[in-house]
């Protein structure tokens, strides 16, 4: 079927099968959900156990290591990692990519359960509970609310009435409170009233325990009328509370103000929290698994805006917001897009000087993406960055394939004076196949990418199925829509706009003559340089070869890294204090950094706290008391990167002294693809802890001296001095009190004790049973709480006495169990920190030499961190992806040229375009990461499809009797302009994401810059070194078939007798004998 006269002939046809593409694709695109990234599946799964008041060294050998032993034996498990610390195990396993993590998930499941008959039987050891780990259901906002002085009303009012308003929001998952202080019923028992009135603690509790009920009975029943029956005994009023009868002494009832103090206030303040130095309470806000988050934020916002109608007294501030950059991100995308389809036009115009074939050209652009948006809508794909830079990236080359068919349209015209409807006919035919295979090696080399798993896999694949079906759009175009609008807009015009005779012209028509002289003059050039070319071929090759291997030299100067870093405004400041230090003590160094930063004149807002390591982003699995943090939230109008305020803010840090200060970019891109950041890891292995922390500060103490590298950490805390109380069991037992009396007793006096609940207009807050701050806080004092009474059966009255804790128990000051790390069933520590300014691979390097001479114990190793492994195994796949593309476009080759030798030819365009990439990256400054590698595989398609422009024409003539060398003179300058005209579409397509500017363009710059770069040194090399090579391997071809026609010959003669052979050799012979 002859497609370009179908579509010559059938416009009406053609017109409505754009229209059609275009109408569903702008439909789609008002339903496509917005978001950063494609869905990445991290196929991890943890399995957490909780063993109250347990050592973590028996944590590890009791609960850990079956777990561990037992899901080791899965299939497909890539490593087994885990965590023992005081009361807890966490044991966390990564599976290869690609496993079906929810079938993982009940098999872990399974594995655990088997497990478990290996357990202690200890009532308090909790059951496992197995999670599968979700980046989707990170936090996606975060908003600091002020207003109320009272910090209690103010989390009260949070609890109750603000976080039931969100969560109705669709999408969202969970709202979290944190800061504030929290309503509690505080009963402050005095330990020597308790003496005095023959009480304890544990009676106490008890007490309220019994009392603070509803309880249902029966039904009665009076005439024909039934009634439920219910004992109400709910404490209506916390002075009810204190009227509370707790027992009796010398006949007198004892009531709970009798012993105790009752209040309606908060628990002790383990936390300090505030909004620009104001106390402050915050809201944290997870999307649901699968809901979009730009959606989710909106839907977020307007529940806070009707709160703010109901509460008029509070202020809310959004300290962090996932959507906020993920809309500018795609907005800034879809900008650059733009930009590079107009720049790509402009130059379009340069080249063709005719108004209305450029429209034809660009007229491509348009279909081709808008239809692309059903693509996404239908294959449930969302509108993210790697989508819409997938688009942005193809605009350069979705008008290739229509430059080439409507240039070889306008030579049919010129030179054999067709009319416009003929040209368009003949012209795409005599060109299809060409464009044809040139779309298809571009198709071809992003199909390896839907075979690569693990990260780039996920990532890439939307990108890879967005440019091959917007390039297949574009050939459909080119062959049926081009053809179709040439026949009717060209009207046999050729590239010059035809001025009439005293027609002056304007300046469009000045500048397209100029253009016209330009370009005569560069075919002249370039036939000139091609003939010289081919005079001095081995000259050509071994200047090719040469620039070819400068590559090399180049490398050492480009670092390598898994993705770049985003800058999304952001950042975060952790505070570490010795072990130890009084949480009064932190706040004040917190305080000093809020100061610090929020004189910065690019800092917008601040949170921080005290007391957590999390700020308000969410707190850490325990309050630690040495641990502060400080988000910090910059200006959108800044002048400077944050990795410059990072720079300026760690030297005005760095004057706090006695505590250890971090700070790094909140690197969204990163958490949600690796769940963490990109750090530098070295894990230490072996079994002693205290061998293995002080190979860790070793190592810690080289690698500090390594510029770059900041943020240096181990993964490992140091023992935390702690009060020990040693129970003599022996004295207990004769007093009547059991070991769980005097660890219950503690508890309640020091931590409190939640008794019940108190009830208010439905909601419920915890009645705390503790002894005064002033009483529990000194060793002294608790030796003389009461455990329990002795000497008249344990009932209060004159002749009862009490069992002091002094009197079973004796305190010692020492340091409590440290966590205990393992990784694949090994224990280890890791030291990790974060690159700085300089690339991954150089700061690898350095360590490496740091680390080379440190002395390891026998049975003790050090390997690279699972994200630098991960890294290695992400780019032997990229690697792997362009050897495949290669091949498949060597094979694609020789099936349409029906030769081995063609396919090698075009393919010696590739190599030249390393020194260009090499180049790019070294002069921008950009490290070879994910992204480069995908503008690497991109650059193979492109730079092949123009050797096929040249070497298909060069055959055609040659098949109509053109003499080789003649053929490549003519087909050289012939396909100049299309392969100059695609190229610098391409080109000027992506420059506006090479910049790398606007919020997330980071990701996508190394991309287009490597492609920018490759192009164009392979352009101007391809269009001489490619017929060179093309001659060379003709010469090679024929050299062949002349020693073939000549063994041929020889074999013929040889088959003459005896006589014949010697007759030959005389007359042979007589030459030589007559001279």
């Amino acid at each position: 079927m002859n497609i370009a006269k179908f579509s010559v002939s059938r416009p009406v046809t053609v017109t409505m099968r754009i229209a059609a593409m275009v109408l569903l694709g702008a439909i789609c695109l008002t339903r496509l959900p917005v978001d950063l990234l494609p869905e990445v599946s991290l196929p991890s799964i943890s399995v957490v156990t909780s063993w109250p008041n347990v050592a973590p060294e028996e944590i590890e050998a009791q609960i850990t290591r079956p777990i561990e032993r037992a899901v080791s034996t899965l299939s497909n498990v890539y490593e087994v990692s885990s965590t023992s610390s005081e009361g807890n195990s966490s044991v966390r396993i990564q599976f290869n990519w690609g496993t079906d993590i929810g079938q993982a998930a009940v098999d872990v499941l399974q594995q655990v359960q088997r497990a478990q008959r290996s357990f202690p039987n200890d009532p308090t050891l909790q059951n496992p509970t197995v999670y599968k780990f979700d980046p989707s259901q990170m936090p996606i906002l975060t908003i600091a609310v002020t207003g109320i002085a009272d910090q209690v009303k103010l989390r009260t009012l949070l609890d109750n009435e603000i976080s039931p308003i969100i969560e109705a929001a669709d999408g969202v998952a969970s709202v979290a409170v944190t800061g504030g202080q929290e309503r509690v019923i505080l009963v402050e028992v005095d330990p020597a009233r308790l003496r005095a009135h023959n009480l304890t603690l544990s009676q106490i509790t008890s007490r309220l325990v019994q009392e603070n009920a509803n309880l249902p009975a029966g039904i009665a029943r009076q005439s024909d009328t039934e009634y439920l029956i219910r004992s109400l005994g709910w404490f209506t009023d916390p002075k009810e509370i204190e009227r509370l009868p707790v027992g009796s002494f010398n006949g007198r009832l004892v009531t709970l103000r009798d012993v105790a103090t009752v209040s309606d206030t908060h628990a002790e303040t383990r936390m300090y929290s505030r909004l620009n130095g104001e106390p402050a309470a915050g809201l944290i806000v997870s999307k649901q698994s699968g809901a979009n988050t730009v959606n989710t934020a909106k839907a977020v916002f307007k529940r806070v805006e009707r709160a703010r109608e109901l509460y008029p007294e509070l202020s809310f501030h959004v300290a962090s917001d996932q959507s906020h950059f993920i809309e500018h991100a795609v907005a800034d995308v879809k900008t650059h897009a733009i930009i590079g389809g107009i720049l790509a036009v402009l130059i379009l115009l340069f080249f063709l000087r005719n108004v209305r074939s450029t429209l034809v050209v660009a007229l491509s652009i348009p279909v081709s993406v808008i239809s692309t948006f059903a693509l996404l809508y239908l294959c449930g794909y969302t509108l993210n960055t790697m989508s819409l830079g997938g688009l942005a990236l193809a605009v350069g080359l979705i008008v290739d394939d229509a430059v080439v068919v409507l240039e070889n349209i306008f030579r049919h015209i010129e030179r054999d004076g067709k009319s416009a409807e003929e040209a368009a006919v003949t012209g795409t035919q005599e060109i299809l196949s060409a464009v044809v295979a040139s779309t298809l090696t571009v198709i071809i080399v992003f199909l390896p990418l839907l075979l690569i798993k693990g990260q780039a896999g996920q990532m890439f694949a939307q990108f890879a199925l967005v440019v091959v079906f917007a390039i297949s759009l574009s050939l459909v175009d080119a062959t049926m829509s081009v053809p179709m609008f040439a026949s009717r807009l060209i009207r046999g015009e050729a590239h010059r706009e035809n001025l009439s005779n005293g027609h002056r012209p304007g300046l469009l028509e000045r500048a397209f003559a100029a253009a016209g002289r330009f370009f005569d003059s560069l075919d002249t050039t370039y036939r000139g340089a091609l003939y010289w070319a081919l005079r001095h071929r081995f000259w050509v090759i071994a200047i090719a070869g040469a620039v070819t291997a400068a590559t090399w030299l180049l490398t050492p100067f480009i670092g390598t890294e898994m993705m770049p870093e985003t800058d999304t405004g952001d950042l975060t400041v952790r505070i570490n204090m010795p072990v130890g230090t009084a949480l009064d003590k932190t706040d004040a160094v917190v305080r000093k950094a809020e100061e610090i930063i929020m004189r910065h004149p690019d800092v917008e807002m601040i949170l921080a706290s005290a007391g957590t390591g999390m700020a308000l982003r969410g707190t850490s699995p325990r309050l630690q008391g040495n641990e502060g943090s400080v988000t910090v939230k910059l200006r959108a109008d800044r002048k400077r990167s944050s990795a410059e305020v990072i720079g300026e803010l760690r030297k005005e840090l760095s004057q706090i002294s006695g505590a250890r200060i971090q700070i790094r970019s909140t690197d969204l891109v990163s958490r949600i693809i690796t769940g963490g950041a990109q750090n530098i890891q070295i894990n230490i292995f072996g079994n002693d802890l205290a061998t293995l922390s002080s190979l860790a500060r070793t190592m810690m103490d080289r690698m500090r001296e390594i510029p770059g590298l900041e943020n240096l950490d181990v993964n490992w805390q140091e023992a935390t001095p702690e009060v020990q109380w040693r129970v003599d069991r022996d004295k207990a037992l004769q007093l009547g009190v059991s070991f769980t009396d005097v660890a219950n007793t503690l508890k309640t006096a020091t931590s409190g004790t939640i008794a019940s609940y108190f009830q208010e207009d439905g909601f419920q807050y915890p009645i705390l049973v503790q002894l005064p701050e002033s009483k529990r806080k000194n060793v002294d004092d608790l030796m003389n709480i009461p455990l329990a009474l002795a000497g008249s059966g344990g009932a209060s009255g004159e002749g009862a006495q009490h069992v002091l804790l002094g009197q079973v128990a004796q305190p010692e000051f020492a340091v409590g169990p440290s966590d205990i790390t393992r990784l694949n069933r090994r224990r280890y520590i890791s030291v990790s920190g974060s690159p700085q300014g300089r690339p991954l691979s150089e700061i690898r390097a350095d360590v490496e030499k740091a680390l080379a001479d440190v002395q390891m114990p026998a049975g003790y190793y050090r390997d690279w961190g699972t994200s630098m492994k991960r890294q290695q195994e992400e780019f032997a796949g990229m690697g792997l992806a362009v050897i495949l593309a290669v091949l498949l476009i060597y094979m694609l080759l020789a099936a349409q040229f029906e030769s081995f030798v063609h396919p090698l030819t075009i393919l010696a365009s590739v190599p030249l375009s390393a020194i260009g990439v090499a180049l790019a990256l070294f002069l921008t400054g950009r490290s070879f990461g994910l992204t480069a590698f995908i503008g690497l595989l991109m650059l193979v398609g492109i730079v092949v499809k123009n050797g096929i422009l040249l070497i298909d024409y060069t055959n055609i003539l040659r098949h109509r009797g053109m003499d080789r060398d003649t053929a490549v003179l003519t087909a050289g300058p012939t396909r100049l302009r299309p392969i100059l005209m695609t190229s610098s579409a391409s080109i000027l397509g992506m420059l506006p994401i090479a910049t790398g500017l606007g919020q997330g363009m980071e990701m996508q710059a190394p991309m287009a810059t490597a492609v920018i770069g490759g192009l164009t040194t392979s352009t101007f090399l391809t269009l001489l070194v490619v017929p060179v090579v093309y001659t060379l391997f003709d010469d090679l071809a024929n050299l062949g078939g002349r020693g073939k026609r000549r063994r041929a010959k020889a074999a013929s003669h040889a088959e003459g007798n005896g006589h014949a052979q010697a007759e030959a050799t005389v007359v042979t012979a007589r030459p030589d004998a007559a001279s």
